[in-house]
């Protein structure tokens, strides 16, 4: 008698038992940052997100002080429940080291050696070609721009090369979740919390108590930062993961800090929803932007560039914005009047919609 060989599917079941032991970072090893969906588009809470979590102990210091300040629920947990159990060391060890050379790794200028002349225009920004690109958008959302022009007195032409400026056209709208982004910088507030880029840092032990001092103050800008993100979300029916950031959490087309969206954003479409991931929306928002600092139409070159200035404060980024509005119009000379200096300070410059505090 013939025995009979059983041959079990391996592959199936292997895939079932990596199921059971989800790979964990540990101690020391940067945690993989939450997976982001195809589009950020605002979407109803799923079932699962309203259901009692455990929220993991690192991130329960936040959820205590979110609810102090009148956001807690299921929700806010089955959101701090996805981030898993470690922070990114990223964004506040990016913040760190940046400004830690400022501080303590700056070389003395030399006198005796010659001016170098700072850029005045991101390279590679004011071009022909990436007019064109913006002539294109411009025409794809003629409603929304010449909406917004009409309603706050921005060019359109401003308005599409700031943002080429801060996304190129929102096809680069950031890598990792804003979300995550924000409470990993809101949770860093010692040391030994950005222990992966300490070595990064030349001579750090002999500043610990400088850093000390620093980091509770930068993790109190991120958590308001954070704070505001969650009521947004909440307010607008949006998933919080949904939305991809920049480096410190700037979101949308036009990258505002979430802190902005409440004095600043804008409906654009009417659809009741300020949803910055959309075109009208983005336009209307950053116009409004500029019109409650000041813009009005027919103000001078150098109070454009001022003004320009309030959304993100370097002389560079006004520079090039004007510059590229002028090619995508037609200016014979773009590069002929920007000013090299601000002739007198804008408003509220302490709170650029892209940078905020960090």
């Amino acid at each position: 008698m013939r025995r009979r060989i059983l041959f079990f599917p391996v592959l199936p079941l292997l895939l079932l038992l990596a199921g059971f032991f989800p790979h964990r970072a540990t101690a020391g090893e940067s945690a993989p940052a939450p997976m982001l969906p195809d589009a950020a588009q605002a979407r109803p809470l799923s079932p699962e997100h309203r259901m009692p979590v455990t929220v993991p102990q690192v991130w329960r210091t936040l959820t205590a002080r979110l609810a102090a300040d009148g956001i807690s629920g299921p929700d806010i947990d089955a959101y701090f429940a996805r981030l898993g159990e470690i922070p990114t060391q990223d964004p506040m060890g990016r913040k760190v080291r940046e400004l830690y050379r400022r501080a303590f790794l700056r070389t003395p200028p030399d006198p005796n050696a010659p001016k170098t002349p700072r850029p005045r225009f991101y390279e590679g920004v004011a071009t022909e070609e990436n007019a064109r690109r913006c002539r294109e958008y411009l025409a794809a959302n003629a409603e929304a721009f010449a909406s917004a022009e009409a309603r706050y007195g921005v060019p359109q032409s401003i308005a599409a090369a700031l943002l080429f400026v801060e996304t190129r056209l929102g096809t680069m709208l950031g890598k990792e979740s804003a979300f995550y982004t924000l409470a990993s910088m809101a949770a860093s507030t010692t040391p030994e919390h950005i222990s992966l880029w300490l070595p990064k840092l030349p001579g750090y032990e002999a500043h610990l108590d400088w850093m000390t001092e620093l980091m509770p103050k930068r993790a109190d800008w991120a958590y308001r930062e954070l704070r505001a993100l969650l009521a947004y979300a909440r307010a607008q029916n949006i998933d919080p993961f949904t939305m991809p950031g920049s480096i410190y959490g700037a979101i949308g087309i036009c990258q505002f800090m979430p802190s902005n969206l409440v004095p600043y954003g804008a409906d654009g479409d009417g659809d009741g929803i300020v949803d910055l991931f959309t075109v009208p929306d983005a336009v209307a928002s950053l116009s409004n932007y500029l019109a409650k600092h000041g813009w009005k139409p027919g103000i001078s070159r150098a109070r454009r560039h001022a003004l320009l200035k309030a959304y993100n404060r370097a002389d560079i980024y006004a520079n090039t914005i004007m510059a590229l509005s002028d090619l995508i119009t037609g200016a014979a000379d773009p590069t002929r009047a920007v000013p090299r200096k601000s002739p007198s300070k804008t408003p509220n410059t302490r709170s650029p919609a892209r940078q905020g505090g960090a």
